[in-house]
């Protein structure tokens, strides 16, 4: 009886070991200069979105860069989003966005389903400096504000980030804060995802060479 008793607990502080783990795993942070795409940290994407598909064979690395392409002549895309879900905390991409008229490059935190937990940055894709920050919480968007950008996205690498917390989400390019919401925020982990794709709400024009985005890095860190 007490030898069963003995391995019953061993067996439970065990299964309470691994969880802590994979719970550590999931909640910590995280850094990728992408050397590699891999492939048990992101999922590649593979759906209908707007106006076209997230296609996985537009998605690879080259030359220390994640690229996701938009083939000429076509209004599809790509996306990846991380296998794990994270929370509160730092969230940062260095990144050029494609030069394709009608779409938009997002890096953001999502969960489903749709309009019920996330929190967007949306940069255009063309030569119009745009760029959106919006948030979605409970079913509806909460808050949303385009600014114009000093730059032009297209010509080179810029970092994008957010400081979401409890009380209030803080946007930054280029280390400059930018826009900051206290009200109507996601209270759930989310997946972080990356994409560049064509929205039904612009209209969309099929460029007639390859466009790609090219992203150095993409980095957590948790509060």
């Amino acid at each position: 009886m007490k030898s069963r008793l003995v391995r019953t607990f061993l067996f439970g502080a065990v299964q309470l070991l691994l969880f802590a783990v994979i719970t550590r795993a999931d909640e910590g942070g995280f850094s990728d200069d992408f050397s590699r795409l891999n492939g048990d940290f992101w999922d590649v994407q593979d759906h209908v979105l707007g106006r076209g598909r997230l296609d996985p064979s537009n998605v690879g690395v080259e030359d220390g860069d994640l690229v996701i392409t938009i083939p000429a002549r076509t209004l599809n895309g790509g996306e990846v989003a991380t296998k794990g879900l994270y929370g509160y905390g730092s969230y940062s991409v260095r990144m050029k966005v494609p030069r394709a008229p009608g779409s938009i490059t997002g890096f953001f935190l999502y969960k489903s389903p749709d309009y019920q937990s996330e929190i967007d940055i949306e940069v255009y894709n063309d030569h119009s400096r745009r760029v959106l920050f919006t948030t979605y919480a409970d079913g509806s968007r909460t808050n949303t504000r385009e600014v114009r950008l000093p730059f032009d996205p297209t010509r080179g690498f810029h970092d994008y980030s957010f400081e979401y917390s409890p009380t209030s989400v803080t946007f930054c390019v280029d280390g400059r804060a930018m826009e900051s919401f206290d009200a109507g925020l996601p209270r759930t982990t989310m997946h972080l995802m990356v994409n560049t794709w064509f929205p039904a709400w612009l209209k969309g024009k099929e460029p007639r060479h390859d466009a790609s985005l090219h992203v150095d890095y993409v980095s957590y860190v948790p509060r």
